[in-house]
């Protein structure tokens, strides 16, 4: 089984296998520290400044470390999924199941596949 969390540099969505207690980003090297076990997380996206901010499930709102915008999270019902643009990178967040996702910036169409996850390693 394999679990996910966003790395504390870049903010991309880590993929690593459940037991690991760090994750290292392939990407910029960053070490996250994968959260105690029997806390499921959940992701959204900052209304304020679009970061992909992580929160523990079953929280009600989320507070951005960047810009400090509370945002209301999405009941547990509304299961959602990220991935970039594939023309401007931009985060995108789409509700699970979806075959794509428009993106409101450039208006650019991307296929939703299984290689949306960057892949990390574990230090």
């Amino acid at each position: 089984m394999q679990s996910q969390l966003v790395c504390n540099g870049c903010r991309s969505i880590l993929v690593y296998p459940r037991g690991a207690t760090n994750v290292c980003c392939a990407l910029c090297n960053s070490v996250t520290s994968v959260p105690p076990p029997g806390l499921e997380m959940a992701q959204l996206i900052c209304g304020g400044c679009r970061t992909l901010l992580m929160y523990t499930r079953g929280a009600t709102s989320v507070r951005c470390s960047c810009c400090h915008t509370v945002n209301l999270a999405p009941a547990p019902s509304n299961q959602v999924a990220h991935v970039n643009c594939g023309n401007c990178r931009t985060t995108l967040m789409y509700p699970y199941g979806a075959p794509s996702v428009k993106c409101a910036v450039c208006h650019y169409v991307t296929s939703v596949g299984v290689s949306i996850i960057k892949i990390s390693f574990i230090c």
